[in-house]
């Protein structure tokens, strides 16, 4: 039985009543997927009339979402297993949200080792209610030699729920061109995103980006730059880059880097210094690119991004339950900022993490009234290290942030997560 209403603070309260046993030895469980709950053992009572026990469990469940959730009572002396499994609805009327998927994956080197992991990470968003199936398929079908991990739905701040779904593959299988998809069944509807390795082609043409301070460097380092990066060029010599003003202040630009790619072709970069309040202030960069390869100069051109700033809210995930093995993994999700441009770092007992133990997805567009964006980072901690409580912190570096222009929100071990 659930109860909910609106001085519940969002909580509904489940019960498993095991009654009528003999002799009193038994033990109840709820499915895994809630032990991140509250859970409360009772303790037996016996009848004096009947000569039989009764005892309860009592599940406290955050998110009021239309899930299901298991009891199982185990009376060892009989050998008697119980299961008994509960819908439990949506408190008030339900809307239909459906869910953004997105599928990342780490970076390969074609002439390494063929069985180096490349992981797969499928970020599912946006979504209610929080009843949602997550598959993998290879080249179209459900893939059997998969071995997936899946959070649970957890509640974005709002209405909406998200999780990820990550599977790990070698270099090997990647590099065979399959297409792996994350498909994602909600609400009767299915959702997909599909990822392959990029075929072995000619080069696509000289192309030029420009690239913005980090928020780490404008505000915490305050030692901003601009990047100009040309890809694709099949010979760097007499590469040229010249770096302008709107304002027609002066430029200092470091020297070229110059990189040969794994298909024969050139990236060259250059990097131009800022004052962090011209870039504030809305001064406009120009970066003009020349080579004998192009028949006319690529200019890019870039300043501070128009428009409202939005601060981004910040949520420290703890690690499953179901995670097993040597690692966990804390999940930093962070939602509704604008502009794009942010940084994330993690800090291990306040002092910031260098081991390389985490990743972070490009921001992106979140659904909503706002032209916002949300990203994920993760970071794996040792088990051992982990449950001995040390801290794990999530720092994130923002425009809109008030004062510092950062927020750090932190995680350690307890009992329950």
């Amino acid at each position: 039985m659930s109860c909910c209403d609106s001085n519940s603070g969002g909580k509904a309260f489940l019960g498993c009543l095991a009654t009528g046993y003999f002799p009193e030895s038994v033990t109840i469980n709820w499915n895994s997927e809630v032990l991140d709950e509250i859970i409360t053992n009772f303790p037996a009572t016996y009848d004096p009339t009947s000569g039989r026990y009764t005892t309860t469990s009592q599940l406290t469940v955050s998110d009021l979402s239309d899930q299901e959730f298991t009891c199982s009572v185990d009376h060892l002396p009989t050998s008697t297993k119980i299961k008994k499994t509960l819908s439990l609805p949506e408190c008030g009327p339900v809307t239909i949200i459906p869910p953004t998927v997105k599928l990342f994956h780490s970076s390969c080197d074609p002439r390494g080792d063929a069985h180096s992991t490349i992981q797969l990470l499928c970020l599912v968003s946006g979504f209610s209610p929080a009843k949602v199936h997550v598959t993998w398929l290879v080249d179209g079908q459900e893939a059997e030699n998969l071995f997936p991990y899946t959070t649970r739905p957890k509640r974005e701040g709002g209405q909406t729920f998200s999780l990820q779904s990550e599977v790990n593959i070698t270099q090997g299988q990647w590099m065979s061109s399959n297409t792996y998809t994350c498909h994602v069944k909600h609400n009767g509807s299915i959702f997909e995103d599909s990822a392959q390795k990029c075929s072995d082609t000619d080069p696509r043409g000289i192309s030029a980006y420009i690239l913005p301070p980090t928020p780490q460097d404008l505000f915490v380092k305050k030692v901003p730059t601009i990047g100009c990066l040309i890809v694709d060029l099949a010979s760097a010599e007499n590469v040229k880059v010249t770096w302008s003003r709107e304002s027609g202040g002066p430029v200092n630009p470091s020297s070229l880097v110059v990189k040969e790619q794994y298909n024969g072709t050139f990236t060259v970069t250059s990097h131009l210094p800022v004052n962090t309040d011209d870039w504030i202030e809305g001064d406009t960069y120009t970066c003009r690119l020349e080579s004998p390869d192009m028949p006319v100069p690529l200019i890019r051109t870039i300043s501070k991004a128009p428009g409202k700033r939005l601060a981004p809210e910040v949520y420290m995930l703890p690690p499953s339950p179901e995670e097993t093995g040597t690692t966990r993994t804390v999940t930093c999700l962070i939602r509704g900022f604008y502009p794009s441009e942010i940084s994330v770092q993690w800090l291990f007992n306040n002092e910031e993490d260098h081991t390389g133990h985490h990743t972070t997805t490009r921001p992106q567009k979140d659904h909503g009234t706002d032209p916002s964006f949300f990203l994920y980072s993760r970071m794996l901690v040792n088990k051992s290290i982990w449950e001995k409580g040390n801290l794990v912190t999530c720092r994130v570096v923002h425009e809109a942030l008030p004062g510092s222009r950062t927020l750090e929100k932190s995680l350690h071990y307890s009992a329950g997560n």
